[in-house]
C-alpha cells in the first residue's frame, strides 16, 4: 500500500526553550503543512528499544525547521539498492535510497534515481559546502545523482589485532610501520600454534568481492565494479591502462595465499557462508583480528564499539580513488512524492551536526554520555560495552559530516582535525589519474550484469580460501570471458582514453 507523501497536522506551538540555543517561539495554534518522506535505514537487524524514540527526536526538529516528518525504512546494507528496486517497481513511495558498495550505472540506466543538480543548487547549500569536492565523484555522465556521506577523501588499509593476544604471544606492533603480508602472516602461525582448533586469525568480508578488503594492493576500479576492470595503482599511479584483476599475478598470489591460510586453520571453514557480521564475530573471542580500512579513525571506533583494545598493523598507504564514484550513497528515487523535500531532508542533518550524532549515537544519557567537551571537540562513551545491549546503536558511519561527529572514546578529542591533517598529507602522486572519470555503461549494460554474476559466484570462495586457485581460478577467468568481460574492459578503456584527451585539450568528452 502507498504511503502518503504530506500529513497535515495540527500543531500547538507554545513557549519552547530549544536546547540548542534557538529564539523562544510563541504561537498560536496554527495549521502547518507536513511532508512525509521514507528514508531507507541500513541496520545489521535488532533496530532495539530506542529506535522509534530516536526517530521522534529527530522529527521534532525536522518537523519544526523544515515541514518534514521521516520515516525510517529498515534494511540491510547490503540489500538496500535491490529492495529499493523492488519498491520503485511496485509504485510504492520511497524518496531517499542508499546505493552501497556498487557502481551507480545500473540503477541510473534502469531509471531507479534522478538527477539532482537543480536540486542541490536550490535546496542544498550545506551538502556543498561539506562535501564539496566529493560530489563529484557522484556523477555520472556529467550529472549529479548522489550525496556522499562527508568524510576523508582518501582511505589506507590493514588488519587489525587484539591487544590481549599481543600481550600474551609477546609481540609487538608499531602502528607508524608499514607491514607486510608475510609479517601477519608470520604472526598467525605463532598465535595459532598456541591457540589450536577453532581459533581463528581472519574474518573475510564475504559480501565484497574485494581481496582481504582493499588491504591487498592498491588499485582503481574506475567504472564502481570489478566487472569493468582496474587500473593497477600498486604498479603506477599514471598508468590509465584498465586490467582484468583476475587474470594478474597479483590475484593468482591471492587466491593461493587465501587457500595456503584456510588449510593452515587460519579462516574459519564456512567463513563463505557466514552471514554473521564481522564485529560480532570478532566480539566471539575466537578470532584475532580483521583486515579493516583508514586505520587510525576505525580503530579507535571499533575499540569503543567492540570492547576490547585493537592496535593496527598498516598495510596500504592512504590513496585516493575515482571508483566509479562513491562507495555509498544517497540518491532520490523516481517514486519520491516530493523530491525537493527530500533533498531538504539530506541536506538537514548535514547543517544540523545534532541531527547526524542523534541518527548514528541514539540519545545522550539512555545511548551515551559525554566524557569531555573542549575547544578541541566533544568525547563521547556509550553506556555499555555489550553494544547490543543499548537501547540504540547504529554500527554503519553513513550520516552527514563524519568529520563533524563527536570522538568516541578513547579516541581523542581532536581526532577530526588529526584526520583532515593526515588527509590533506596525502601526496597527489597516490590520486589516483582517473579522477573525474565518468564511465557510460550503456552499451554493455548486459555484458556487465552477467560479469558480475559471475563475479559474485566465484569471490567469496577465492576471499575465504574455500577454492583451490590452481582449477577454481582457470574456471573462474573462463567464466568471466564467456560472460563478456573483455568487452566491457575495452569500452571501458575507450571511453577513459577519450576523456584523458578530451582533458589534455581542455575540452571535454
Amino acid at each position: 500500500m502507498k504511503r502518503k507523501g504530506v500529513l497535515f497536522v495540527v500543531m500547538a506551538l507554545a513557549m519552547v526553550s530549544c536546547s540548542r540555543g534557538e529564539k523562544t517561539q510563541s504561537s498560536a495554534t496554527e495549521s502547518k503543512e507536513i511532508t512525509e518522506i521514507i528514508w531507507q535505514y541500513p541496520s545489521p537487524g535488532d533496530l532495539g528499544t530506542g529506535f522509534q524514540e530516536m526517530e521522534d527526536a529527530l522529527n521534532v526538529m525536522m518537523e519544526r525547521d523544515i515541514g518534514v516528518h521521516v520515516r525510517f525504512e529498515p534494511v540491510g546494507l547490503m540489500e538496500s539498492q535491490q529492495k529499493a528496486a523492488l519498491m520503485v517497481s511496485s509504485g510504492e513511495q520511497l524518496d531517499i535510497a542508499l546505493t552501497a558498495f556498487t557502481s551507480m550505472g545500473p540503477i541510473i540506466e534502469s531509471g531507479l534515481i534522478i538527477p539532482l543538480d537543480d536540486l542541490v543548487n536550490q535546496y542544498g547549500q550545506a551538502l556543498k559546502s561539506h562535501c564539496g569536492v566529493l560530489l563529484e565523484k557522484s556523477r555520472y555522465g556529467g550529472k549529479l545523482y548522489g550525496i556522499p556521506t562527508a568524510d576523508v577523501s582518501g582511505q589506507g588499509y590493514g588488519y587489525m589485532i587484539r591487544d590481549d593476544m599481543l600481550k600474551k604471544y609477546g609481540i609487538t606492533v608499531d602502528e607508524t610501520k608499514m607491514y607486510t603480508l608475510a609479517d601477519v602472516e608470520a604472526l598467525f602461525e605463532k598465535v595459532k600454534a598456541g591457540e589450536g582448533p577453532n581459533f581463528y586469525c581472519t574474518i573475510p568480508w564475504n559480501t565484497e568481492p574485494a581481496p582481504l578488503n582493499n588491504s591487498y594492493i592498491a588499485y582503481d576500479k574506475v567504472m564502481g565494479s570489478f566487472a569493468g576492470g582496474v587500473l593497477m595503482l600498486n604498479r603506477s599511479f599514471t598508468d590509465l591502462t584498465i586490467t582484468n584483476l583476475f587474470e594478474t599475478p597479483e590475484y593468482k598470489d591471492y587466491a593461493e595465499m587465501m587457500y595456503r591460510w584456510a588449510q593452515k586453520g587460519y579462516i574459519s571453514p564456512d567463513a563463505a557462508v557466514t552471514s554473521d557480521f564481522q564485529d560480532t564475530l570478532l566480539k566471539s573471542g575466537n578470532y584475532l583480528g580483521e583486515m579493516y580500512w583508514h586505520q587510525y579513525k576505525n580503530t579507535n571506533l571499533a575499540i569503543s564499539t567492540l570492547g576490547m583494545e585493537l592496535s593496527s598493523m598498516k598495510l596500504v598507504d592512504p590513496y585516493v580513488v575515482n571508483e566509479g564514484g562513491h562507495a555509498i550513497m544517497w540518491n532520490i528515487t523516481t517514486t519520491s512524492a516530493n523530491p525537493a523535500k527530500a533533498v531538504q531532508a539530506l541536506n538537514y542533518i548535514y547543517e544540523h551536526k545534532e541531527a547526524t550524532w542523534l541518527i548514528q549515537f541514539g540519545l545522550e544519557g539512555k545511548s551515551y554520555e559525554v566524557v569531555e567537551d573542549s575547544p578541541d571537540g566533544k568525547v563521547i562513551k556509550y553506556l555499555s560495552e555489550d553494544m547490543a545491549s543499548l537501547p540504540y546503536y547504529n554500527p554503519y558511519g553513513l550520516w552527514g559530516d563524519r568529520l563533524e561527529w563527536p570522538a568516541v572514546y578513547p579516541s581523542p578529542a581532536n581526532m577530526n582535525r588529526l584526520l583532515r591533517e593526515r588527509d590533506a598529507a596525502i601526496p597527489e602522486s597516490r590520486y589516483s589519474p582517473a579522477l573525474g572519470y565518468s564511465f557510460i555503461q550503456e552499451l554493455v549494460a548486459t555484458e556487465i550484469a552477467a560479469v558480475n554474476s559471475v563475479i559474485a559466484q566465484y569471490t567469496p570462495g577465492f576471499n575465504s580460501g574455500a577454492l583451490n586457485p590452481a582449477t577454481a581460478l582457470p574456471e573462474f577467468i573462463a567464466a568471466l570471458k564467456a560472460a563478456g568481460i573483455d568487452k566491457v574492459i575495452a569500452e571501458n578503456q575507450r571511453q577513459i582514453d577519450a576523456w584523458a584527451a578530451a582533458s589534455k585539450s581542455g575540452g571535454s568528452e
